[in-house]
């Protein structure tokens, strides 16, 4: 299973090196719960930062998320994805292996 890291980012992602996926969840919103099971499944490791009734942190996010502020957000390598159907979505399409730096 894939370890989260609560508030802690990882080093920047570079050539050779596994890509930076962080996620802003809510600890019990059925959404951040099924992005992460995404990520566990595919043995993916992220930064999570739970959010959950800050609202100085969600304002962050969505300055981050460039205005969205539903959760979960995923980013990897600093690029928004969105949320959980989202991140399904390039899952879908094959997409998400690459973005990951991963051979499909």
């Amino acid at each position: 299973m894939a370890q989260s890291t609560i508030g802690q980012e990882s080093s920047d992602s570079a050539s050779g090196e596994p890509a930076r996926v962080e996620i802003y969840t809510w600890q019990f919103c059925p959404y951040c719960i099924r992005a992460k099971a995404l990520l566990d499944r595919k043995g993916i490791s992220y930064s999570e930062y739970r959010i959950d009734g800050d609202q100085e942190a969600r304002r962050q996010m969505a300055i981050r998320a460039t205005g969205r502020t539903s959760v979960p957000q995923v980013f990897i390598n600093n690029m928004g994805l969105g949320g959980c159907d989202d991140l399904y979505a390039l899952e879908r399409c094959g997409e998400l292996d690459a973005l990951l730096g991963r051979q499909a």
